[in-house]
This record gives structure tokens, sequence and C-alpha cells, in this order.
């Protein structure tokens, strides 16, 4: 089924039969194309800054007026930095905001999620700010939480 919300001449490609290129946005942030990765820091910052969802759902690459369906295994928003004085995060997008602290929820195979942009998207911290943050992150398997901006937040386990 064709997303009909997405640009009519990418639905038009689509209807006449044609097949995109696969584009893979990997569940560790890797940017893959037909199973291979991304090299050049250039493309992977401008999909990276270029990640958006259509309103009937599906992942895109928004470049300009240039749109392209791309697979997303988990999330298209990653925590690349925790600035721990403003309480603020920076996004793979290279947009800052606030953590909201509430929704933090960790996988034991040592994954750390929170919700982001107005709690529309899930994000995972990157290995670095995922390090940074766990400095902060105090308890044991069964209750893990973290002070932050002058409040303890229990931290979710899946």
């Amino acid at each position: 089924m064709i997303d009909e919300s997405l640009p009519e001449v990418v639905q038009n490609f689509l209807r006449s039969g044609h097949k995109l290129e696969r584009i893979v946005l990997h569940e560790n942030g890797v940017w893959r194309h037909e199973g291979l990765d991304f090299e050049n820091p250039r493309i992977i910052d401008l999909f990276s800054r270029s990640v958006g969802r259509t309103t009937g759902g599906t992942w895109i690459l928004e470049v300009g007026t240039f749109t392209y369906p791309i697979e997303v295994e988990r999330t298209g928003f990653f925590v690349t930095r925790v600035d721990f004085k403003t309480g603020l995060i920076t996004l793979s997008d290279h947009t800052t905001e606030p953590l909201d602290a509430s929704t933090l929820h960790y996988e034991p195979d040592g994954k750390l999620f929170c919700w982001v942009k107005s709690g529309a998207f899930e994000a995972r911290f990157l290995k670095d700010a995922y390090y940074m943050f766990a400095q902060h992150i105090e308890g044991d398997e069964n209750d893990l939480h973290v002070e932050w901006q002058g409040g303890e937040y229990p931290i979710r386990q899946n």
C-alpha cells in the first residue's frame, strides 16, 4: 500500500511499479544504502538533519523539495550530547531541546531512550551520550534513577 501523504510524484513513481533503492537508518544510528554503510560524513550529516515522517507514518528524507522514503529500524533520532548544566540534549538532526527525564527508558542490552520533539519521537542515546549520561544513573538493575535538573527520575526498564 502506498502512503497517500507522500508527495504525488513519489506516489506515481511507486504506482508505476518502480522500486526505490533501499536506504536504511539502522537502530544504532548507522546509515546504509543497499546493505552498505555510508562512509561520507557530509552525506551522513545531511541525512541525519533531513529525517522526517509523513502524516501517514512513512519515514522520509526531505532535502529541499526532494522527498525520499527510507526504512528506519527503530527510531529516526539519536541523542548525541547531554549538557548537564543546561539540561539540554543535542539530537542527531543538530537540534537541541530540554531532556524530559520522565520519559527515560532502558533496555537491558545497554540501550537508553527518551521521547523528543514534544513527545512525538523516541530517541536512542548514542554511545558517547549514553556513557556520559550513565555516570549519573544510580540504583541497581531493578530500580534505576537519575538526578536531573533538581529532580530525581526513575528510569523505566523494558
